[in-house]
């Protein structure tokens, strides 16, 4: 076990219990608790652990997971800002789907090449809460009839930036979920993310997603583990769990070893749920139906994972 690991966990037993208030007004003190609490830690999924434990709800645990997840994607964030990552369209969120357009625009005489954007994203989390955008765009047909993507940067407070509140999503209220409209959005050169859009971020960043989120949702386990009494058993369960899940955050998210793991990481935290869910009786009527109503959360890209594991798999096995 690594020195930083046996920090985390110390912290979590220690200093951390007492750093978990009872409740927030609202995102935006959860959002100031998170920032000050998590600023002396230095890795993404130290602050996604962090984030979790001092979350009194599954939604901000899994905000605190999602925004930790888009640092490690893109360490040149700020640690003291809310990012969406937008992909998806109407027609879903592989590259040929992406329409959104960036066009040049000609030339500022200060920073550089311009470009407008036009297009529109879905199922944006925290779109009200945002800061700042990564939004994949499309800047045409390339070789092979391919689309080639990039990521780039858009400050929240940008004109032409319309925000439209999805309705009818049941799971974590308490963060937004909308659609962004984007029309003429200037933005500059040095807005762009380096790399190709899809084998430099989309395509790695939903195993990163499934490793802070589920280490801040394992934060969140302890937190009501130790706030409710769940037992010594269970908590070394969860700290074990945290442990596993946090190595995993350290190697390179496309390594097929990396998918087998979480594979059964995931299957590990999924069991913890079954096992705990006798203990949430004692956290009250109100925490129980909303655990009940949010857990379904780890189970919304199952699809997509065992894809992912299985073509880890062969790998290994395929002569």
């Amino acid at each position: 076990m690594e020195k930083d690991n046996l920090r985390i966990v110390d912290w979590l037993l220690s200093s951390g219990r007492s750093a978990a208030p009872d409740t927030y007004s609202g995102f935006a003190a959860f959002r100031q608790a998170f920032f000050e609490e998590s600023a002396s830690w230095n890795t993404p999924v130290d602050r996604a652990i962090v984030g979790g434990f001092i979350a009194n709800c599954v939604a901000y645990a899994f905000a605190a997971g999602y925004n930790a997840a888009l640092q490690c994607l893109v360490p040149a964030l700020p640690v003291t800002a809310i990012a969406c990552f937008c992909i998806t369209e109407k027609d879903g969120g592989h590259p040929r789907a992406i329409r959104t357009r960036m066009v040049s625009s000609g030339m500022d005489a200060n920073r550089g090449k311009a470009y407008t954007i036009n297009g529109r994203k879905k199922y944006i989390t925290c779109a009200a809460e945002a800061d700042l955008f990564l939004v994949a765009v499309s800047e045409g047909v390339g070789e092979g009839g391919r689309n080639r993507i990039r990521m780039i940067k858009i400050d929240a407070k940008t004109p032409g930036i319309r925000i439209v509140p999805m309705e009818g999503l049941h799971l974590v209220p308490e963060i937004s979920h909308g659609e962004i409209i984007l029309t003429d959005v200037a933005a500059l050169e040095a807005d762009l993310l380096p790399g190709d859009g899809y084998t430099a971020y989309i395509k790695p960043f939903r195993t990163i997603e499934d490793v802070h989120v589920s280490a801040a949702m394992l934060g969140y386990l302890l937190r009501n583990a130790c706030r409710y009494n769940w037992g010594r058993d269970i908590r070394q369960t969860i700290l074990a769990r945290i442990v596993s899940v946090r190595n995993l955050a350290f190697f390179r998210p496309d390594a097929p070893a990396v998918h087998i793991v979480m594979g059964d990481a995931i299957k590990q935290i999924k069991d913890l749920i079954k096992r705990v869910e006798p203990f949430w009786e004692k956290a009250g009527k109100a925490a129980k139906e909303a655990w009940d109503r949010d857990k379904a959360l780890l189970d919304i890209a199952d699809k997509a994972r065992a894809l992912r594991l299985d073509a880890a798999w062969k790998v290994y096995e395929e002569p």
